[in-house]
């Protein structure tokens, strides 16, 4: 297995939490997620889904900037296309999703 390093400094972080993990394996992509966190959280009063969408954004940025340092695309550019790839792929498959929650 090839685990990415967790990101500098989330060690000296008591409250940091893992909310996504992706894998691409066995032909698939295989997810865990911590759902309910924010929903849980007696100091955030945003929906939780819209906390999802917030994490996915925030994660596009992200995405966006590695690929100007690696491949030196557009920044913007990289977010729109991104963006605009997210969109599109939500139609496709829609009934193909499977997976239960586990504790």
């Amino acid at each position: 297995m090839n685990e990415l390093q967790i990101p500098e400094g989330i060690q000296d972080d008591p409250n940091a939490m893992e909310m996504i993990r992706v894998w691409i394996g066995n032909k698939d992509i295989q997810v865990s997620m911590l759902l309910g966190m924010w929903e849980e959280a007696s100091n955030f009063e945003m929906d939780e889904r819209d906390a999802w969408g917030e994490l996915l954004g925030d994660l596009i940025r992200h995405i966006a900037n590695g690929l100007t340092q690696s491949h030196d695309y557009q920044k913007d550019a990289s977010e729109m296309r991104i963006a605009n790839s997210l969109i599109r792929h939500l139609g496709y498959g829609a009934n193909t999703i499977q997976g239960e929650i586990q504790d």
